[in-house]
């Protein structure tokens, strides 16, 4: 169950938006204030994991709100849907934390799949445990333990997320960690069943590829670079860069070594 709460002082937007998601695993709630708002936020009897607010809400600033909604909650998706179309306040919507920009008036199609894409991601979010390095390390380990024994090659892979303007403020690690979940989505349903991805921090993912030789290595970056640009092209996403390397195991790295250390050492001497 996916909480929504939808932040408009016309009642109609969460009308039009109950009837599109009709049929989708999900419960809205409705708000007019940011007073509101905060409560719905804080209450402890729902969880919302997505807010859709329109920024204009009379005399009270929107994008002040989702600020406050910001300090409350950091892992909540905010959706802006509104009818102030200038580049200024578009910046600025993404700047406080929202991961969406929407104008009004707007095809209802439109927003559907958009809100749906949204759904989608927090689902599958909700649906893959939280990796710390030490799990991920691990994991590695486990790959590698079988590798040798059942005498094959594979394949460790660092993606990295960065930012051309050396910005690292909060509001740039949730919108990181967000694109991160959509690449953990969008990636999963282009690899092979025996791949495993995981999300790294707030800004990198590592993907472990059992069965992968070191003649095919250039294939797999190539590959690699192909999904990277649909990936950033399918979700307009123009401000994030990645950088990543893929590595085999025994041949270019003692097993012994952390492969992701290695990775992210060669990573960090590309970006110089």
């Amino acid at each position: 169950m996916v909480g929504i709460l939808v932040v408009d002082i016309n009642t109609t937007t969460s009308y039009r938006i109950r009837k599109l998601l009709d049929n989708s695993n999900i419960e809205i709630i409705t708000a007019t204030t940011s007073m509101e708002t905060i409560n719905r936020i804080s209450s402890v009897d729902r969880k919302i994991d997505l807010v859709i607010i329109d920024v204009q809400l009379g005399p009270e600033d929107g994008f002040e709100l989702i600020s406050h909604i910001r300090e409350i909650r950091d892992d909540i998706v905010i959706c802006i849907v509104t009818s102030q179309n200038t580049r200024r306040s578009f910046v600025k919507g993404i700047k406080v934390g929202a991961l969406d920009y929407i104008l009004k008036p707007f095809e209802d199609e439109y927003l559907k799949q958009k809100l749906i894409f949204h759904i989608d991601a927090i689902e599958l979010a909700k649906s893959i445990p939280d990796r710390s390095p030490k799990t991920i390390d691990q994991a590695i380990y486990n790959a590698v333990k079988k590798a040798i024994r059942e005498g094959y090659e594979l394949m460790i892979g660092l993606f990295i997320l960065y930012h051309t303007s050396n910005e690292t403020t909060v509001d740039v690690n949730i919108k990181d960690m967000a694109i991160l979940k959509s690449m953990t989505h969008y990636f999963s349903s282009h690899l092979s069943v025996e791949d495993e991805f995981y999300t790294y921090g707030s800004n990198g993912a590592v993907i472990i590829m059992p069965k992968h030789k070191l003649n095919q290595k250039d294939e797999l970056i190539t590959n690699f670079d192909k999904l990277i640009l649909n990936f950033t092209t399918a979700y307009n996403i123009k401000d994030t860069l990645f950088s990543f390397d893929l590595i085999s195991l025994p041949q270019e790295v003692n097993p012994k070594e952390n492969a992701v250390s290695v990775l992210a050492k060669r990573i960090e001497n590309k970006l110089k």
